[in-house]
């Protein structure tokens, strides 16, 4: 029998069998996705690790719930992000002009070119960029956190039921 979302399944199996506690699990997952929209690509490992090390989160989720924004995503995350941050500041920017201004930070080259991008670049998108982030951080990590919490729980606790079942049909065997 073929399976429907294969991604989504090895997700899934992937958080209910990391290794830790339910609790550092769930940490891991909404770590990740915080991380991951509030710091931009490039700048979210380091924070992210170290937010797992010191909330003892799983560090392996913390790591991979990050690329929800990776190369391919950002194109479409990113302008968006700015615009629902620009108008939760009360100033309104349009998507041509978030994506013109992002199109010339996507075209620096060198660490010094994105600095001089960044200087020419107003605050008008910069604190959008992170207001924005900032929403989609809480509006991903907080329901990240209960449902991989749920999902880990119950799985732990199936697999603990077959686990006693096993154990007791061979004892019953012998």
């Amino acid at each position: 029998m073929k399976r429907k979302f294969p991604a989504l399944q090895a997700l899934y199996m992937k958080i209910v069998k990391s290794e830790g506690t339910p609790e550092s699990i769930a940490r891991g997952v909404a770590l990740g996705l915080f991380c991951g929209f509030i710091f931009p690509i490039g700048l979210q490992t380091f924070p992210t690790l170290l937010l797992a090390l010191l909330l003892r989160a799983n560090k392996v989720l913390s790591w991979t719930f990050t690329c929800v924004t990776n190369p391919a995503t950002v194109l479409f995350i990113y302008p968006l992000q700015c615009w629902i941050g620009s108008r939760l500041i009360f100033n309104p920017l349009t998507l041509n002009s978030i994506n013109r201004d992002l199109r010339q930070l996507f075209r620096a080259e060198t660490w010094s070119d994105v600095l001089s991008v960044f200087g020419n670049l107003s605050w008008n998108i910069i604190i959008p960029f992170f207001v924005g982030g900032l929403f989609f951080a809480l509006v991903s990590a907080i329901p990240g956190y209960w449902v991989s919490l749920k999902l880990t729980r119950e799985y732990k606790k199936r697999r603990a039921e077959r686990l006693q079942r096993r154990e007791k049909n061979e004892a019953g065997n012998q």
